[in-house]
């Protein structure tokens, strides 16, 4: 074992060692031996602290407790580290962040809070206002703390907040996180991380970062492109035959590897395959262990065993939330869900049996974002379904347009993913169709179908895109009046022509303008022709990427009873706590920030800095 990977308070002082030699000298060795048995028969039994999850808000928590001393355990359930942060793109919502002024931006706490009171409305009310204060204070100290004590590296993203006209609102507020390589998780750490949606990656798990995709996409556009094209795919190719999969980490793959790499190195435990079942309380109330299950292997036999671990300080849930159980159905008003199929509010429900409650429910209480979906059979005759959320990379671009099953558009499609999903919500529509054309589909790829020269013609086959020679033919495919989505085609036609759309106004504020493409020479880079046969159409479904909903906390993530008193040794952050949006959506990654932050803020408190 290296010197570097022991515990720090079990590191033999510089002076013992031979200077020049990297070698402890004989009686240095039997004294460090002597003193770590010492240290070991002196450590109480157990963890001081257990994380219940490994996404985001977990991760970060264990990592800023352990780095305060604390031995931390990361119990995760399923077979895989990430939770729903490896599905996402990454962004955290972070205000008053150092980046902002690398963008030319100023902005300050009086600035943020306002949008947010502008925001949230009657939501901001006292109970909130304490959380909210300490979640902005916290949030650009957690990224500067985070970049200086662990592999955590952000980047600077110009996207504006998604409510642009309301006062406060600025630029530069999300956050992405640097590219990571994988390798340096070791083998079967970077095999254990959660793989991405499916069509967020090529040839199975190969990531590229947004801004890559171009160069991707047309790999002989310049001798750039097929440079940086080709050595993505050498290196993939290698790293598949070394690892059995992609190693460059992008987007949300990045923040859990980057996450991983620093729990390693802060000696952190990471269990995966370990559900915890239940706490422990002890005859005060206190939360002093949990039970987690134990599966063991015997041939073709699987045995069930339950292991009880002693807690010293605290147990924090970050389970991520409910979005898979058969509950949420109680609480959004839609089915789909793609966020990962463990997600069915273990974290919540270990709460409540511990004496935490929950508040009233927000008035929504996911993360919307249209979803579509692709079925495919299984070997033994069942049917999987992959879920695809539809965040910003298609229905946002020039040429999409969607429309409800009267052939009619209904929403502005470039406006975020929550606000569209409301409209979908407050007008009833339970399916809609994303179309395009030839052009659109091979430039920026629809759903799971990626941009050329990817193929996509065993989507066409499974029948998730839908392809047709015509509009009137594919109107009759879907099941529209092939008259009505003529006109739409038409006027939408005509509309980036002329570059106003006067139905739903899209281009015409920062957000939608962002996320356009100028290259296509039209007046509105987020408006774009549909007229290149053949003709595509795509089913979408209201659903959601997660809950918001959870369990009542105060602003050091501690777990509420009914009245409002701490739980003694009982967190919960990330998606198991209420969000501090209370389900409103100021900009991207207002998940993601706060969980990172209440990780922060939740490791800090059980630590005693706070």
């Amino acid at each position: 074992m290296s010197l570097s990977r022991l515990p720090h308070q079990a590191r033999p002082s510089p002076s013992l060692l031979f200077k020049g030699s990297g070698v402890l000298a004989p009686i240095t060795c039997c004294t460090y031996t002597q003193k770590r048995r010492a240290s070991v028969q002196r450590q109480p039994p157990g963890y001081d602290v257990v994380v219940v999850g490994s996404g985001c808000a977990g991760l970060s928590a264990a990592i800023v407790a352990a780095k305060h001393g604390l031995k931390v355990l990361v119990a995760e359930k399923s077979n895989y580290f990430g939770g729903t942060t490896a599905f996402s793109f990454g962004g955290a919502w972070i205000p008053v962040n150092k980046y902002q002024k690398m963008l030319g931006i100023e902005d300050d706490v009086d600035k943020a809070d306002t949008y947010v009171r502008r925001v949230l409305g009657d939501l901001y009310d006292e109970k909130n206002h304490k959380k909210m204060q300490a979640f902005l204070a916290s949030a650009p100290e957690m990224v500067e703390w985070m970049e200086a004590n662990s592999a955590m590296q952000f980047a600077p993203m110009p996207i504006p907040d998604y409510h642009v006209a309301k006062e406060g609102a600025s630029v530069g507020r999300t956050v992405s996180v640097e590219a990571f390589d994988g390798r340096l998780l070791g083998r079967q750490t970077l095999r254990d991380v959660r793989y991405t949606l499916q069509g967020f990656h090529a040839f199975g798990s190969m990531q590229a970062r947004p801004w890559d995709i171009p160069a991707l996409t047309h790999p002989f556009g310049s001798w750039s492109n097929f440079h940086f094209a080709t050595s993505k795919v050498v290196r993939y190719v290698v790293d598949v035959l070394r690892y059995g999969k992609g190693s460059e980490l992008a987007n949300g793959n990045a923040m859990v590897g980057r996450l991983l790499h620093s729990c390693q190195r802060e000696g952190v435990e990471l269990r995966k395959n370990a559900p915890v079942l239940r706490t422990v309380l002890d005859e005060n109330g206190r939360v002093s262990g949990v039970v987690v299950g134990v599966n063991s292997q015997t041939g073709t036999t699987t045995t069930a065993a339950e292991e009880q671990i002693p807690v010293n300080k605290a147990v924090v849930l970050a389970s991520g939330g409910f979005g898979r159980s058969d509950e949420a159905r109680k609480y959004l008003p839609h089915e789909w869900s793609a966020c990962p199929k463990h997600n069915v509010g273990d974290g919540l429900r270990i709460g409540r049996e511990s004496g935490a409650a929950m508040p009233p429910p927000n008035p929504d209480n996911g993360i919307y974002a249209p979803i579509s979906l692709l079925r495919k059979k299984t070997r033994d005759g069942g049917t999987q379904i992959r879920r695809y959320p539809h965040f910003s990379q298609d229905r946002t671009k020039p040429g999409a347009i969607i429309v409800g099953r009267d052939g009619r558009r209904f929403a502005n499609e470039s406006e975020p993913y929550q606000e569209f999903v409301k409209n979908m919500h407050a007008q009833g529509i339970d399916q809609a169709y994303l179309l395009a054309d030839r052009t659109f589909l091979r430039k920026y790829g629809m759903g799971i179908g990626l941009p050329a020269p990817y193929p996509v013609r065993h989507l066409i086959r499974s029948g998730y895109l839908i392809e047709a020679p015509d509009l009137a033919t594919l109107a009759g495919k879907i099941g529209v009046p092939a008259d009505k989505l003529s006109e739409t085609v038409a006027a939408c036609n005509r509309y980036a022509v002329e570059g106003r759309d006067p139905e739903f106004h899209r281009g015409e504020n920062a957000y939608d303008l962002m996320l356009g493409d100028p290259s296509t020479g039209l007046p509105n880079p987020t408006l774009g022709l549909c007229k290149s046969p053949p003709f595509y159409a795509l089913p979408i479904y209201p659903g959601n990427v997660s809950t918001v909903y959870g369990l009542t906390t105060d602003e050091n993530a501690q777990c509420l009873d009914k009245e409002g008193v701490p739980v003694p040794g009982l967190y919960a952050v990330g998606l198991d706590q209420n969000s501090v949006m209370r389900g409103t959506y100021p900009g991207g990654g207002s998940s993601i920030g706060p969980a990172l932050t209440f990780g922060y803020r939740a490791a800090l408190h059980i630590a005693g800095k706070i």
